[in-house]
C-alpha cells in the first residue's frame, strides 16, 4: 500500500508519518510539502526507522502521487489565534482546491482522509471536486472529538478510558453534539447527571483555548495521528470498525448536500455505512443548532466552487 501525506512537514503530517510507519500500514510513504528543509529533515530522520521496518519513505512532488492508495491531507495555511476552526475556511479552501486538482490528475481512485480545518466544509469541498463524487472515499478526520469525549467522560466518572464507549455528532467544533445517550461503560449503557454533562461539554473550548495560547502554538498532532492510524487500518484490513468520522450526507440524520461528523462503519471500501443512532430530545436540539452553523459554510463552499444547488 502506498500512502501519501500532503502537508507532511507540519505537526499533523509528520506525526501521521511516524505512526503510519511504526504500525507498518504502508509499503511506501510519500511525503509532500513546500517547506523543503523541514520536510527533508523529517524524511531523513524517518528513513532510518523505515529501513529497519522494510518500508520505503520518500519526499516528492505531486507527480509522484501516481499509484497512491490513501492520501492524508494535512496541508493548511499558517494561522494566528482563532476562536473557531471555521475562521480558516477562506484561506484553506484555496489550498484544498489546488490539491484536489492534483489528486484528480494523478490518483483519482485514492481514498482521501481530510484533516485540514475546518474539516466539515473542506471534506465536502473535496468530495464536490472529485471526478465521480463517491462519498465513500472522502473521510473527514474528526475522530479526535470521539476520543476526547470518551476520555473526558472517563475522567469525570473515574474509570479507565478504554472502558468507555460513546459517539459524537455534528460540527468538528464548538457546536458538536456529545451523544450522552450513546454512552456505555464496559459495554453496558449508562446515564450521567447534568453536572457531569456540563463539565464534559465545557472541555472542548477549554482545550482549544489552551492550544491557541501556547507559545509557540501547538496542534493536536499525536492524537490525530493515533486516530488516523485507526482509519487506515480499517481500510487496509477491512475491519468494518465503527469509527467517528466526517462524512458527506445524502439524507442521513435528515441532512444532505453537506458533511459533518457521524459514527460510520469503515472498511476496504471506505465509508461502508453511516450508523443512525436514536437521539435524545436535547440531542435533537443540538443537531438543529450545529446544522444552523454548518449549513452556511457548505453554501460558502458551493459558491466558491461555482456549484448551484
Amino acid at each position: 500500500m502506498k500512502i501519501t501525506i500532503i502537508g507532511a512537514a507540519g505537526t499533523l503530517g509528520s506525526c501521521a508519518a511516524f505512526n503510519i510507519l511504526i504500525h507498518k500500514l504502508a509499503d511506501e510513504i510519500l511525503m509532500i510539502d513546500p517547506w523543503a528543509d523541514v520536510l527533508t529533515g523529517h524524511c531523513l530522520d524517518l528513513s532510518y526507522v523505515a529501513s529497519d521496518l522494510d518500508v520505503k519513505i520518500t519526499k516528492g512532488s505531486y507527480e509522484d502521487l501516481a499509484g497512491t492508495d490513501i492520501v492524508v491531507m494535512t496541508a493548511g495555511a499558517p494561522s494566528g489565534a482563532i476562536k473557531s476552526r471555521s475562521e480558516l475556511l477562506p484561506v484553506n479552501i484555496a489550498i484544498i482546491k489546488e490539491n484536489a486538482e492534483k489528486i484528480n490528475r494523478y490518483c483519482p481512485q485514492a481514498f482521501v482522509i481530510m484533516e485540514t480545518n475546518p474539516v466539515d466544509p473542506l471534506n465536502y469541498a473535496m468530495y464536490l471536486m472529485s471526478k465521480d463524487r463517491d462519498r465513500s472515499r472522502y473521510i473527514g478526520y474528526s475522530m479526535n472529538d470521539t476520543i476526547r469525549f470518551r476520555g473526558w467522560v472517563a475522567e469525570a466518572l473515574k474509570v479507565r478510558g478504554s472502558q468507555v464507549d460513546g459517539s459524537v455528532l455534528g460540527e468538528h467544533g464548538s457546536s458538536q453534539i456529545m451523544l450522552f445517550s450513546s454512552l456505555k461503560v464496559n459495554g453496558q449503557p449508562i446515564k450521567v447527571n447534568e453536572e457531569v454533562k456540563a463539565w464534559v461539554r465545557a472541555q472542548p473550548q477549554i482545550m482549544l483555548d489552551t492550544f491557541e495560547n501556547l507559545k509557540p502554538k501547538r496542534t493536536a498532532g499525536w492524537v490525530s495521528a493515533a486516530g488516523t492510524v485507526k482509519v487506515i487500518n480499517a481500510i487496509k484490513n477491512d475491519t468494518c470498525e465503527l469509527l467517528g468520522c466526517d462524512a458527506v450526507l445524502l439524507g442521513e440524520y435528515g441532512c444532505k448536500n453537506m458533511a459533518m461528523s457521524v459514527p460510520a462503519i469503515i472498511g476496504k471500501n471506505g465509508i461502508e455505512n453511516i450508523r443512525i443512532l436514536p437521539l435524545a430530545d436535547d440531542e435533537k436540539t443540538g443537531l438543529a443548532s450545529t446544522l444552523k452553523l454548518l449549513t452556511p459554510l457548505m453554501r460558502q463552499v458551493e459558491d466558491y466552487l461555482g456549484i448551484k444547488k
